[in-house]
């Protein structure tokens, strides 16, 4: 028997139990599925985060704390600004923040706040763009000046509008305190991941103000949560890093202290990260391909004691062994291969569907799709093996008596 005769006899044993058939390749069919959805985020996720990286710059070191406590002669402040300055003369530029928590008013509306408070350099390390007004100013921080830089999305459902310079919002502190703000800058939406976290009423927003006003605010607190700095590409991140740790540590007569961490060392958590959880992701999804794999091999065995009649009869015409064998092997194949392109359809699909929900572009790759198909196949040509060897050594007499 022929290769072609095999397959279409195969088509025909399908076609006489479709609902069998098609409950049967579900497994098969979820498992690719799974598998392509998983890889298209997985990758999709990976890019996204190396493309803001690559928006922000690779040779960004950031200075912080080894511990969440420190004493108060340990602090962070901004006259370690200068003393960094010294130690790297290469740096290009330098900047620091604080994060705090507010309560912003706008007539009777209210939305908490997360403060940045910042200077003029923060937009030198960050992707944002204005959309209307401008950033902090030096003259802002010298000044202590009372106002506040928000995001598009703040502007639009607030005031409906994105040129919002000028209107006065009224933050309140968690101390009781309330202050008038000055609006003098509104950033560009973006359409990226934090889209619809940022336009959710329920999260807070993202506002930004001189460093100097956000400490005077706050307890008068001089303490910094981290200093950045920009170096050019081809500098040692890590030695100047080192060389900047240790005069901070001879300045504040402290030791094991401060710790530094580049971009790059953020990139490559975040898709260590990500590969883990992809990883553990996959391995689901090969499992439940397995499964469904097992499911073949069931309803193939299953078809062998239906057509135990049939089998005897072809053997008593002259079918041999490898006959048989290969009919089976052929119908679990066409079983898993039709059930892997489906799933990889569907998978294609959920993966753009997924991808535009949380507004990241979909990566599906052409070898995984290869791989995926190929991986379907490989299965129903594993797991037909024992249906058909079973078919193949019945015994042609017995098979004629069975009824």
């Amino acid at each position: 028997m022929s290769f072609l005769e095999s397959f279409v006899q195969a088509l025909e044993s399908l076609r006489a139990n479709k609902l069998r058939s098609i409950l049967t390749m579900l497994g098969v069919i979820m498992g690719v599925f799974s598998i392509i959805t998983i890889m298209a985020i997985g990758n999709a996720t990976e890019e996204y985060i190396d493309s803001q990286f690559e928006r922000i710059g690779a040779n960004l070191l950031q200075i912080g704390y080894k511990n969440l406590t420190v004493e108060n002669e340990e602090w962070l402040r901004l006259e370690d600004i200068e003393t960094i300055k010294k130690a790297a003369p290469e740096i290009k530029n330098v900047s620091t923040y604080i994060q705090r928590m507010g309560t912003l008013r706008m007539d009777t509306k209210t939305r908490d706040a997360l403060v940045y408070g910042t200077t003029a350099q923060y937009k030198d390390f960050t992707p944002m763009e204005m959309a209307a007004g401008r950033f902090l100013s030096d003259f802002d921080v010298s000044l202590r000046a009372k106002v506040v830089v928000v995001d598009e999305y703040f502007a639009k459902r607030y005031f409906n509008k994105t040129d919002v310079v000028g209107e006065i919002v009224r933050l309140k502190t968690p101390s009781g305190s309330n202050y008038n703000l000055k609006i003098i800058g509104v950033t560009k939406a973006e359409n990226d991941l934090m889209a619809g976290m940022l336009d959710n009423e329920n999260m807070p927003t993202y506002v930004y103000m001189p460093i100097t006003t956000v400490q005077q605010m706050y307890y008068n607190n001089k303490k910094l949560d981290s200093i950045m700095v920009s170096l050019d590409n081809d500098v040692d991140y890590t030695e100047v890093g080192n060389r900047i740790v240790r005069a901070l540590e001879l300045n504040k007569g402290k030791e094991d202290v401060y710790i530094t961490y580049s971009t790059q060392d953020a990139q490559k958590i975040f898709s260590s990260i990500i590969g883990v959880i992809s990883g553990v992701l996959l391995v689901i999804a090969v499992i439940t391909l397995i499964v469904g794999g097992i499911g073949i091999i069931n309803i193939l065995l299953v078809s062998v004691t239906e057509r135990i009649r049939e089998i005897g009869i072809r053997k008593a015409l002259g079918a041999q062994k490898r006959d048989i064998v290969l009919q089976f092997i052929t119908e679990s194949i066409i079983m898993t291969g039709i059930s892997g392109l489906i799933g990889i359809i569907l998978g294609v699909i959920g993966g753009n569907i997924i991808a535009q929900m949380v507004n990241i572009p979909p990566v599906v790759d052409l070898p995984v799709i290869i791989m995926a198909f190929m991986g379907s196949v490989l299965l129903g040509l594993i797991f037909g093996v024992y249906p058909a060897k079973k078919a193949a050594d019945l015994d042609p007499i017995e098979s004629l008596r069975y009824e």
